[in-house]
């Protein structure tokens, strides 16, 4: 009776232990996926804070976090009170006019903001029940880091759209983006890496083109500064020694990336990341190009600024295949 006694319990115990790890396994599942939904959201965000920039519609809400007083912008000036202009003067409105389409870009740039910090807010809640302390713990960060970004946000309206703040908020979206990559990287269930002396390189190549996004910031600051009083079209002949620095350095990205592309050909796992690096710095060659010699158009300048982070998410991407990290195992 003892034995018989004995055995159920161990039985019992086994099975408890594999409810256990199907539900782990369940929870894992689910974090990777919110956080491959995070990526793709927080893209979608850089995506819509590039098109507010080339629209010029970053005072389109005057305030924050709501627009206009409201929590839903206003539709038509008639919406808005008579003296709209007095109260929003100290935010520039003395000299501009309500524009609905400001407006509403703005303001759909500030909820997709909010829904990929809700995303990560999820990302948070599901790691409490994968009981894995180090997915906690990044997830902890990642929505300390959404709101430290949203807190930038509101300095850059308050600020009058400032061109620092504005490349600063800029540079934590790529922070966060770089976050999330690594926690949907280390858990992925079929998650092995290729590690070689060359994955230095992939540091290099990654530091170069952050290197180069921070003086295309810098670029932009200036060219922010100059549209005050300069034509669209002659702004390029203004612009101090840092454009220069700009394309001087646009060599050594592509001389890194293709030292990268040489040395890591034979990977079959980073295919993908290779054809949209190649594709990626012939249309960062071209866009700066077209803004060089043509005219400084806000479409190129979007483009440029999208190519340039996606190459980015690439380099990410490689560095995250081809270098020791922590990995979270699966049960």
């Amino acid at each position: 009776m003892l034995n018989v006694i004995t055995k159920a319990k161990v039985v019992a115990h086994q099975r408890v232990n594999n409810v256990i790890k199907r539900n782990n396994l369940h929870y894992l599942w689910l974090y990777n996926t919110l956080c491959k939904i995070a990526i793709y959201s927080i893209c979608l965000v850089i995506c819509a804070g590039g098109f507010v920039r080339m629209t010029g519609s970053g005072m389109g809400c005057p305030d924050w976090p709501k627009c206009f007083g409201e929590w839903i912008p206003p539709t038509h000036i008639s919406d808005l009170p008579q003296n709209y202009k007095d109260i929003y003067a100290e935010r520039g409105y003395d000299q501009l006019d309500f524009n609905v389409f400001n407006t509403w870009t703005e303001y759909i740039n500030r909820l997709l903001g909010f829904i990929a910090g809700l995303i990560c807010i999820a990302v948070l809640f599901v790691s409490f029940f994968t009981r894995k302390k180090l997915l906690i713990v990044l997830s902890f960060f990642l929505v300390f880091l959404m709101g430290f970004q949203a807190w930038m946000g509101a300095l850059v309206v308050y600020s009058l759209l400032a061109p620092f703040k504005i490349s600063i908020h800029m540079l934590i979206a790529l922070l966060i983006l770089s976050m999330v990559f690594f926690l949907y990287r280390i858990t992925r269930k079929n998650n092995n890496y290729h590690q070689s002396f060359y994955s230095k390189w992939i540091w290099f190549a990654l530091i170069i083109s952050l290197i180069q996004i921070i003086f295309g910031t810098q670029v932009r600051e200036e060219v922010d500064a100059l549209l005050l009083y300069v034509d669209r079209s002659n702004i390029i002949a203004q612009i101090p020694v840092v454009f220069e620095f700009h394309r001087t350095i646009a060599w050594l990205v592509f001389i890194s990336n293709t030292w990268l592309i040489y040395y890591y050909r034979h990977l079959f796992n980073i295919d993908i990341e290779f054809k949209v690096i190649v594709f990626t710095i012939l249309a960062l060659f071209s866009t700066g190009i077209l803004m060089t010699y043509h005219e400084l158009i806000g479409i190129y300048q979007l483009l440029h600024l999208l190519l340039g982070v996606s190459l980015f998410i690439c380099q990410i991407s490689i560095l995250m295949k081809n270098s020791t990290r922590p990995i979270v195992d699966f049960p």
